[in-house]
C-alpha cells in the first residue's frame, strides 16, 4: 500500500509537469513516506486526442447549426487519422512528419485555420518544425471547438470548468455540476484515475489546484474516489485554496474531500499522513491553523520520478519567441527561493505565506539539486517560477553553473531593478538564461510610486536594455486600471511601451486588468488607493477579489480592448509608428510621453561601468596568445586581437587566471594592487578604457 497518491488534475499545462507534486513527493519521500504521484491532466490531453477517442465523439454528433461544427465532421475522416500521428510529433516522437504538416494537405483545417489566414508573416525566421507545431496546435483547437460544441461548453487544453470556480459565492453551483451525469471526457478520466488507485492502493490521495480550472475536475475525481473507494482520505491544496477559500464558511466541499490545505502543503500532509496535530488545515470541524512550517531548504529538491515525461506535448498558441515560452519546451519547473524578496507591491498577496515569508538556499545545493533533476527527466531546461529572483542569488546561481561546466538553458521571473547590470546579465547569459519575466506593470511613475514597486520607467529600461544586449529575451506583464490611473496615463502608459516594442527592449507583453485582491495592501485598505468597497459582504465559498467603486469617467472595457489590440500587433512588429491614441475607441488624448523617453535610457551609462573596488572581477572568457602588442581574446563566434601596453599584457596575464577561479572571490581592489606592481599608471584610467570596454564584451565582468 501507498501511503499517499499525489494527482494533478486536468487542465494544467501539456509541455511539462507542474511542479507542486514533485515537491511534496521530494520532500515526503525523504521524510520515509511511500508516494506516487500521477499527472492526469496530460495523461486526459493524450487520451482525448486519440483516434479511439474521436471516433467516439463523432459517432455522438448531431447536426448542429454552427457550419464550422459541421465542417470538422464532414473532416472526421482525415482528423482520425492523423491524430495519434500529430499529438507523437508534439511530443517530439517523430520531427520528419513536420516537412509533410508544412508542404501538404495533410491536415485537415477548419475555422481556426481561416482566422489564422495571413499569419504567414508571422512565422518569421521559424523552422519547419516550429512552424509545424503551430499548425498543429491550430489542428488541436479546431478539434476543442468540435468537443466544446458537442461533449461540454466546459473544455480548454490547459483550462476546464474555469468560469465555473472564478469568484463562485457559494458551493451550490459547483454541487450542481457535480450532480450531473459525466460527461464522455470525464468517463474517460474516471478510467485513467481507477488505473492509478488500482496501481498505488493509496491510504490518502492528495490533489493540488494551482487554479480555478482545475477545481471541478479535482472534485470529480474526488466524488469517484468517495463513490467507489470511500475508506481513501482525500486531501486538496494548491494556489486556488490558499487565496480564494482562506475565509470558507460553506462546508460544502467536505462531502468530497476530508481536508484542504492552505499555503505549503509539506509539514500539512507530514501532519496528516503521520496523524499529529493538523496545521494550516480544513476539516469539515473547522479550521486548524497548528503551529510550524518547513523551510524552503528543507523543502528540498522536488522528484519528479514516476512522471510520463515522453507525454508531454509541446504546443505553440503564438509564434512568437518569447511569448510561446510557456507552452512550448520541456521545462523543469522549480523554485529558487520561497516567496518575494520585495513583497511590497499594493496589487499584490502581501499578506500570504507564499509572498511574505522569503528564504533562499544556498547557490551550490540549488545547482545540486537542478543537477537531480536532469537525471530524472533527461531535460536540460529550466523555468525558475519564483514570484522575484533576486540579483544577488542569480548571480551566485550563474557563477556555480559556470564553475561545473553544466550545459542548461534556463529563463525566470524577475524584477526590472538596477541590480542587473550589463555584466550580470552577460554571466547570467553565459550560464543559459535565455529569458526574463518581470512585471512593468504600468509604464507611469506616479502609478508605479503608488503602486510601491519600487522601480522607475527608466530604471525598468536600463535593466531591459542589458538583458536584450546580452541576448535574454525580455518579457513584461502590464496592468490597467489601477485605482486613479486616468484615460491619459492609461494612453501614455501604452505610448511607453510602443517605445520599448520599438527599441527592441522587450520581445512579448501581456496586459490584463487590474484586481484588488483581499490579501493585497490595496485591498485592505482600498480608501487609501482612493476608491471604496462595493459592499463588505462575504462570500461563504470562495473569496479573493473585492468589488470595489471608482468614478474613472471613461470605459475600461474598451480602453483594455485598445490596449490588448495594440500589443497583440507590436509583439509581430506591426503598428509601431501609428499614434497609440489611434488604437483607442472614441476620443482619446494624444501622449504625453517624450518620444525620446526610451532612447535616452539607450545611451545612458551602464552600472557596471562604474569602478567599484569591492567588487568581484570575474573572467569567463579565453585569452590563449599573446604577444609584444597584446593578447588575442576568443568568444563563442569569433575572435579578436586587443592592443596592449606590454605591462598592460603582463597585468591581464597575471589577473585572468585569478579572476576565473569561480570559486574564490577576486576584488577589483585586488586587482588595483597587482596592477601597482606593473605600474605607475591609474588602474581606473585603464579599467574605464575602451581596451577593457573590449575584454568586457569577451567576458571580463564586474559583478
Amino acid at each position: 500500500m501507498t501511503d499517499l497518491l499525489l494527482i494533478t488534475p486536468p487542465f494544467v499545462q501539456p509541455n511539462c509537469p507542474y511542479p507542486a507534486t514533485a515537491y511534496l513527493k521530494g520532500y515526503l519521500g525523504r521524510k520515509g513516506y511511500a508516494v506516487d504521484q500521477a499527472d492526469l491532466s496530460v495523461e486526459l490531453t493524450g487520451a482525448v486526442f486519440s483516434k479511439e477517442f474521436l471516433r467516439g465523439i463523432f459517432d455522438r454528433y448531431t447536426r448542429s447549426g454552427d457550419a464550422n461544427i459541421r465542417r470538422i465532421h464532414a473532416l472526421r475522416g482525415r482528423y482520425c487519422a492523423t491524430v495519434d500521428a500529430v499529438t507523437d510529433f508534439l511530443r517530439r516522437g517523430d520531427d520528419t512528419l513536420a516537412h509533410l504538416i508544412c508542404n501538404g494537405d495533410y491536415l485537415p483545417q477548419a475555422g481556426r485555420f481561416d482566422a489564422a489566414e495571413g499569419l504567414g508573416d508571422f512565422f518569421g525566421t521559424l523552422g519547419t518544425t516550429e512552424c509545424a507545431k503551430f499548425l498543429c496546435t491550430l489542428y488541436l483547437q479546431d478539434l476543442s471547438d468540435f468537443i466544446r460544441a458537442t461533449v461540454t461548453d466546459k473544455f480548454e487544453i490547459v483550462r476546464y470548468g474555469e468560469q465555473i470556480a472564478l469568484a463562485i459565492e457559494s458551493f451550490d453551483r459547483i454541487e450542481e455540476e457535480l450532480a450531473s451525469a459525466p460527461n464522455p471526457i470525464e468517463e474517460r478520466m474516471f478510467e485513467l484515475l481507477e488505473a492509478h488507485l488500482a496501481a498505488s492502493d493509496p491510504a490518502c490521495v492528495g490533489f493540488t489546484v494551482p487554479f480555478p480550472g482545475c477545481l471541478l475536475s479535482a472534485l470529480r475525481c474526488a466524488q469517484y474516489i468517495r463513490q467507489h473507494r470511500p475508506d481513501i482520505r482525500i486531501v486538496m491544496g494548491g494556489g486556488y485554496p490558499s487565496t480564494e477559500l482562506r475565509s470558507m464558511s460553506d462546508k460544502g466541499i467536505f462531502r468530497y474531500i476530508d481536508y484542504l490545505v492552505l499555503d505549503d502543503g509539506e509539514l500539512p500532509l507530514e501532519r496528516i499522513l503521520s496523524g499529529a496535530p493538523l496545521v494550516h488545515t480544513y476539516t469539515a470541524e473547522g479550521y486548524h491553523e497548528g503551529e510550524g512550517t518547513v523551510s524552503h531548504l528543507e523543502r528540498g529538491c522536488p522528484d519528479f520520478s514516476g512522471l510520463p515525461h515522453r507525454a508531454y506535448m509541446s504546443l505553440m498558441e503564438v509564434t512568437n519567441p518569447m511569448h510561446r515560452l510557456w507552452s512550448d519546451g520541456r521545462w523543469n519547473k522549480m523554485t529558487l527561493a520561497h516567496g518575494c524578496y520585495w513583497a511590497k507591491c499594493a496589487f499584490c498577496d502581501t499578506s500570504l505565506d507564499y509572498i511574505c515569508r522569503y528564504e533562499s538556499v544556498p547557490a551550490a545545493r540549488f545547482v545540486d539539486w537542478m543537477e537531480q533533476v536532469m537525471a530524472q527527466t533527461g531535460s536540460r531546461g529550466f523555468h525558475f517560477t519564483d514570484e522575484a529572483a533576486p540579483p544577488k542569488l542569480l548571480k551566485e546561481i550563474s557563477l556555480e553553473i559556470l564553475r561545473r561546466g553544466l550545459s542548461v538553458v534556463w529563463w525566470t521571473n524577475i524584477r526590472f531593478e538596477s541590480g542587473y547590470t550589463g555584466d550580470l546579465c552577460q554571466l547570467m547569459a553565459a550560464a543559459g538564461c535565455i529569458a526574463v519575466s518581470g512585471g512593468l506593470e504600468t509604464a507611469s511613475n506616479r502609478l508605479l510610486e503608488r503602486m510601491n514597486k519600487g522601480v522607475t520607467i527608466e530604471q525598468a529600461a536600463l535593466a531591459m536594455r542589458n538583458f536584450c544586449y546580452a541576448g535574454i529575451m525580455v518579457h513584461t506583464y502590464l496592468m490597467y486600471g489601477f485605482p486613479t490611473q486616468t484615460l491619459q496615463e492609461t494612453v501614455d502608459s501604452l505610448e511607453v511601451v510602443r517605445q520599448l516594442f520599438r527599441a527592441e527592449l522587450i520581445h512579448s507583453a501581456f496586459w490584463h486588468r487590474y484586481a484588488m485582491t483581499v490579501h493585497s495592501p490595496s485591498g485592505a485598505a482600498p480608501e487609501r488607493y482612493g476608491v471604496r468597497r462595493r459592499n463588505e459582504r462575504v462570500n461563504p465559498f470562495a473569496n479573493n477579489e473585492v468589488p470595489f467603486v471608482e468614478n474613472r469617467g471613461y470605459d475600461i472595457r474598451l480602453a483594455g480592448e485598445a490596449l490588448r489590440n495594440a500589443l497583440a500587433n507590436y509583439m509581430y512588429g506591426n503598428g509601431l509608428e501609428r499614434p497609440v491614441h489611434k488604437w483607442f475607441a472614441g476620443k482619446a488624448p494624444v501622449t504625453t510621453v517624450d518620444a525620446a523617453l526610451v532612447a535616452d535610457q539607450l545611451i545612458r551609462p551602464d552600472a557596471a561601468r562604474l569602478y567599484d573596488e569591492k567588487a568581484r572581477l570575474v573572467w569567463i572568457g579565453i585569452a590563449e596568445r599573446h604577444d609584444e602588442e597584446g593578447l588575442t581574446v576568443y568568444g563563442a563566434s569569433g575572435s579578436k586581437h586587443v592592443r596592449f601596453k606590454p605591462h598592460e599584457t603582463e597585468f591581464l596575464l597575471r589577473i585572468l587566471p585569478l579572476a576565473a577561479a569561480l570559486d574564490r572571490r577576486f576584488t577589483f581592489a585586488e586587482a588595483a594592487g597587482i596592477f601597482r606592481e606593473y605600474s605607475d599608471e591609474s588602474f581606473v584610467a585603464f579599467y574605464l578604457s575602451k581596451k577593457w570596454d573590449i575584454m568586457r564584451s569577451y567576458g571580463l565582468l564586474q559583478i
